[in-house]
Parts: structure tokens; sequence; C-alpha cells
């Protein structure tokens, strides 16, 4: 099984319970920075990839970019 990971960076900072629920609904989502605007989810399926980003974009947040990375790199 290949590892991925998702980085997300969004323009603004992502509430706190939003955060709370998208950790509820999706293991492996981490906020590494103290604005809270880059998500990164790790070994997450297509359709729950879809899901994140449906809820972020129905709470307002506008994502700037979404890369793919595999083993560190960037895809």
């Amino acid at each position: 099984m290949v590892h991925t990971r998702y980085e997300l960076r969004l323009r603004a900072p992502i509430a706190r319970t939003l955060l709370d629920v998208i950790r509820t609904r999706f293991d492996h989502v981490t906020a590494p920075g103290a604005d809270g605007t880059v998500l990164i989810v790790e070994d997450i399926d297509q359709a729950s990839l879809r899901a994140l980003l449906t809820l972020l974009w129905d709470t307002g947040h506008e994502v700037l970019s979404f890369e793919e990375m595999n083993h560190g790199r960037r895809v």
C-alpha cells in the first residue's frame, strides 16, 4: 500500500470547532500551522477526500492549493 498524504492550504484559518468535526469524521488529520490554514490528511480514499473538500467549501473555506504527496515527494 502506498502511503499518500494530501496537503490543503486554505485562505483563512479554520475554526477550532470545524477542525474537531473534521478530525472526528476523518482519521489522520493535522493542522501543523499555528494559524490553522494548512490541513494535512493521510491515507484517505477519494470519496472521503471529496467529502472533506465539500465540507470545507460548504463552511465557506477557500482552498488555495491542494497537493498530493507520496513518500514525502509532491506528485
